[in-house]
């Protein structure tokens, strides 16, 4: 007698603009296809094998295979199939099921639990970081399916610290410092020329991001950001922050680390604000130059870690 599997219930998850998103194609000023090496799932790869004629040709020249597929960058870092007018000729001539999962799911990111998945976007896209930006009241968790056995006890803390975070009656910084307590941990002083002296030892890339760290470096002290955190955009961005990488943590320990790394970087945003003015293009040049480093996370952990 063979016996069926068991069905694990699932609970699905995700921010309050996730279903707002689209691409902004060509009207994009910062393309995901530059500057980035896009790798090629298997599966996509042996496909672009199958294709005939010119294009198929080109895509096997323009494909390196080692260490693992990847499109071959043209002298501007561009991917050799994005056009002039910054439009996918791939998906022009044969459709976005031809996209490998990579360009495919860009900016998406997926994080699983027991009996729960949890989706988002990627704030180093400007139309996700603008989607974030755009709404005026807490971030809410939109979830959908059965909760049962999905709940570790990070994510039971995590709604702890979303309630937190979303009372009106109290200013951002106090609520963070609540909600640092607890998990055991010091909220790190909002000292910005510090961290952007510190963040300026860090992997860099573009330009743009080490001409704001220097700016933040040299005016960091003048700058007080417990009152000017008091705005709406400031708690969405803790809060999303959060939502992505507190649950994750190993341990207690190293989630109270990414606790103060959340508040951190709302407040690192909010500070790049006051000195240049209101723009998501801070928040995406974060996003793009800490949040999609693991070497450059790591570090800043391990920062917080000994300053704790």
């Amino acid at each position: 007698m063979v016996q069926s599997a068991r069905v694990m219930n699932m609970l699905y998850a995700e921010p309050d603009f996730f279903r707002d998103f689209s691409c902004l194609a060509s009207r994009c000023r910062h393309s995901c296809c530059v500057g980035w090496e896009i790798d090629i799932d298997g599966e996509t790869a042996g496909y672009y094998k199958s294709i005939s004629g010119r294009l198929g040709a080109e895509l096997r020249e323009k494909t390196a295979m080692e260490p693992e597929p990847h499109f071959r960058l043209d002298g501007e870092e561009r991917c050799p199939f994005l056009n002039e007018e910054g439009l996918c000729r791939l998906i022009l001539a044969l459709g976005e099921d031809a996209l490998c999962d990579i360009c495919r799911e860009h900016p998406r990111f997926y994080n699983d639990f027991p009996g729960r998945h949890e989706r988002g976007l990627g704030l180093c896209c400007e139309a996700a970081a603008s989607l974030l930006l755009r709404g005026r009241e807490p971030l809410k968790i939109l979830e959908r399916g059965d909760e049962e056995g999905a709940k570790t006890p990070l994510l039971i803390l995590r709604e702890k610290i979303f309630g937190l975070l979303g009372n009106k009656e109290k200013p951002l910084f106090f609520k963070m410092r609540e909600a640092a307590r607890l998990c055991g941990m010091k909220m790190p002083e909002p000292d910005m020329a510090f961290w952007a002296g510190f963040y300026l030892t860090l992997e860099r890339l573009d330009k743009n991001w080490t001409h704001a760290l220097t700016l933040l470096l040299n005016k960091g002290k003048t700058v007080n950001i417990t009152q000017e955190l008091d705005q709406i955009e400031y708690e969405r961005i803790a809060e999303y922050f959060v939502y992505r990488h507190f649950a994750s943590a190993k341990g207690p320990e190293e989630a109270g680390e990414r606790l103060a790394f959340a508040f951190l970087s709302a407040a690192f945003v909010c500070a790049l604000d006051v000195l240049e003015g209101k723009s998501a293009e801070h928040l995406r040049l974060y996003s793009a130059e800490i949040e999609y480093s693991d070497e450059n996370i790591g570090k800043i952990l391990a920062e917080i870690r000994r300053r704790a």
